[in-house]
């Protein structure tokens, strides 16, 4: 099925290590039938983390994309890695999606990871989302976790749902848009009334509510001081333009192994997250050196941006996103970077590991291109009519140096021609060759991916080093 761009939402799914951002992925696939049975990390069944790698740690190293269909709407939903040593990978999805969904414990609260998310999207000025996760667990507390991110962040956030409780059980939710209250068991929802306890803070919850959408307009403020209340339509309307202009960050909340709450976060992307033509434009360089905007425009000119790149022992893939016009295969492009003629390759789409080949990428959508071997992370690629580069993705620079040796004597050559082949699907570490010591140095961003590094090269390229 295809997709015009206004059918679309690129979201990325940020926060803590550890805090269920790869569940809640899991959990929105299974719901909308893009997979038959439900993967977890424990098991190494995810359709998100399918890297060697990741199923021998249990943790994210690498971003997953993994397309979401329900409807007419497609959300291309970037799984990114939770913990530091990673978060160059953060950083590429950042670049191209148009808005973030924060991912925080209800047993853990607020974690580094959850303040680092919030100030990357708040720095690239990206409309959000947070999802309370995990509330079948043992001391989850919604309503704690709420009321600290709300000290923490401000009163921007507002919830859309909240958990109904039995004891110390999550067994449903109630929507306050709507004021309504579904039971979950059994894999089957039933409407329900609204729990007595619950109903103060249903009120509460939806002045929260109103109050920002009095804030999106003048009309909307008058409305609310003359203590008229607002209708469904206008509180709708005025959510989705609060996130986009960053006055209102919805919170939802759920289980991702139970599906409690899945339905309302993907019904609450595809009705307030942002289309990729309401996005930021991008900021590039013409080829006169002047500073240009690109805006998502499915008429203009086809303008694309490489924003990943995976180089492994089955191939390469430069992962993109049509930033304007559409791409086909076999099109003739300009890279901004070396003013060479590429022609692209096959197109896919990814989900996971799998590559579902099509004939087209539209303005806005994401997906790869084959076999692209002069093409690497950061590039632009343009009709030759009009060339503009994008800016590079501003990668932190490596913090942790550690010298690497080879087990057995004279392999230094197939150790450097390794981390060569990885740097191209990493940027972020680098290879330097100390002229003191004469040894070779790995730099990166902390011994987890250092350790991650020398772990590959062992299964990718056969050969095993020490680190000193």
């Amino acid at each position: 099925m295809s997709y015009t761009a206004r059918d679309i939402r690129n979201v990325c799914l940020i926060g803590h290590g550890g805090d269920g951002k790869t569940a809640l992925a899991e959990s929105m696939l299974y719901y909308t039938k893009g997979t038959d049975r439900l993967g977890k990390s424990a098991e190494g069944t995810t359709v998100s983390d399918f890297d060697p790698e990741e199923i021998k740690r249990k943790y994210s190293i690498s971003t997953s994309i993994i397309p979401i269909e329900y409807g007419k709407s497609k959300i291309n939903l970037f799984d990114n890695p939770g913990y530091f040593d990673f978060a160059g990978e953060v950083m590429q999805s950042i670049r191209v999606v148009d808005s973030g969904v924060i991912v925080v414990s209800a047993k853990n609260g607020i974690g580094v990871g959850t303040e680092k998310s919030w100030k990357y999207l708040y720095e690239r000025k990206l409309p959000r989302f947070v999802y309370i996760s995990k509330l079948d667990e043992e001391h989850a507390d919604f309503f704690k976790t709420f009321e600290a991110l709300r000290e923490k962040f401000g009163k921007t956030l507002a919830p859309i749902v909240i958990p109904i409780t039995e004891g110390d059980k999550t067994v449903g939710i109630v929507d306050i848009i709507h004021k309504n209250a579904f039971l979950s068991g059994k894999g089957k929802t039933q409407h329900t009334d609204i729990p007595a306890d619950l109903q103060d803070k249903v009120e509460e919850y939806y002045e929260f509510l109103c109050e920002a959408v009095a804030e999106t307009s003048e009309e909307n403020m008058e409305k609310y001081f003359a203590g008229e209340p607002f209708t469904l339509g206008e509180i709708i309307t005025g959510i989705n333009r609060g996130v986009k202009d960053l006055s209102l960050v919805p919170v939802f909340c759920g289980s991702a192994m139970t599906g409690l709450g899945t339905e309302a976060l993907i019904h609450g992307l595809v009705d307030f997250a942002p289309d990729p033509t309401e996005g930021y434009p991008q900021e590039a360089v013409n080829e006169n050196g002047e500073e240009v905007t690109i805006n998502c425009a499915p008429d203009e000119t086809p303008v694309m941006y490489i924003f990943k790149t995976v180089s492994d022992q089955y191939g390469k893939y430069s992962f993109v996103k049509v930033l304007s016009g559409a791409i086909t295969p076999d099109m003739s492009m300009v890279n901004a970077r070396t003013g060479a003629t590429e022609k692209l390759g096959r197109l896919y789409v990814m989900r996971g590991k799998k590559a579902a080949e099509v004939k087209e990428l539209g303005c806005g959508d994401i997906g790869a291109i084959a076999k692209m071997e002069k093409v690497k992370t950061g590039d632009t690629l343009c009709d030759a009519r009009k060339v503009v580069a994008l800016k590079n993705i501003p990668f932190a620079e490596p913090c942790y140096s550690v010298a690497i040796v080879p087990k057995t004597r004279g392999q230094e050559d197939k150790i450097a021609q390794g981390l060569a082949r990885m740097n191209e699907e990493d940027p972020t570490f680098s290879v330097t060759n100390n002229a003191e010591t004469h040894q070779m140095v790995l730099n990166g961003s902390g011994d987890m991916q250092v350790d991650v590094l020398v772990s590959k090269l062992k299964s990718r390229f056969n050969v095993e080093a020490d680190l000193k």
